[in-house]
């Protein structure tokens, strides 16, 4: 009997110990998803911030910027032509 007793409140005890570290996971979980959001937003807005500013330089700096794509067009070309070049 004592035995059924002990075995009994050991089973509550888990039980309840479940439900507490759900209800703790539950409200971590919340939590989480609200600081994901709010890092999401942050990181949107920083990149927006970043793209306005890009073109911005951009309007200011035509000769510049032409130099830049043209420079990177050229070594895109360079290598996917080093890459070509080397299967044929």
């Amino acid at each position: 009997m004592e035995q059924n007793l002990s075995k009994d409140v050991t089973e509550n005890l888990t039980v309840a110990e479940t439900q507490e570290l759900r209800e703790k996971y539950e409200a971590l979980k919340k939590d989480m998803a609200e600081i994901a959001r709010l890092l999401k937003a942050e990181a949107v807005g920083r990149v927006s911030e970043v793209g306005r500013c890009t073109a911005e330089w951009a309007r200011e700096h035509p000769g510049a910027t032409l130099g830049i794509v043209a420079g990177v067009s050229a070594s895109i070309g360079f290598v996917l032509g080093l890459l070509v070049g080397r299967r044929s």
